[in-house]
């Protein structure tokens, strides 16, 4: 099964057993914050930090709890 990008495909394409997703990592910061990203799946955790999408506090702080209970800050930039 191979997850199709949810960006690019086209609506009318879309079939039952079709799969859409993102890939979501925390990164934990050097000043006491910490921030996560979605990117595409079929990219590394590294192109993800670099250049994904920088999720809200709301949503990083429901899929990742353990920076959130640490005292950790999300960032903010």
């Amino acid at each position: 099964m191979s997850t199709l990008n949810p960006i690019t495909v086209i609506p009318i394409d879309l079939k039952p057993d079709d799969t859409l997703g993102y890939k979501i990592i925390a990164v934990i910061g050097y000043n006491g914050d910490w921030a996560a990203y979605a990117g595409l799946t079929d990219w590394t955790d590294e192109q993800v930090a670099a250049g994904g999408d920088k999720i809200s506090k709301e949503a990083a702080e429901a899929l990742f709890s353990a920076p959130k209970y640490a005292g950790l800050k999300y960032r903010s930039y």
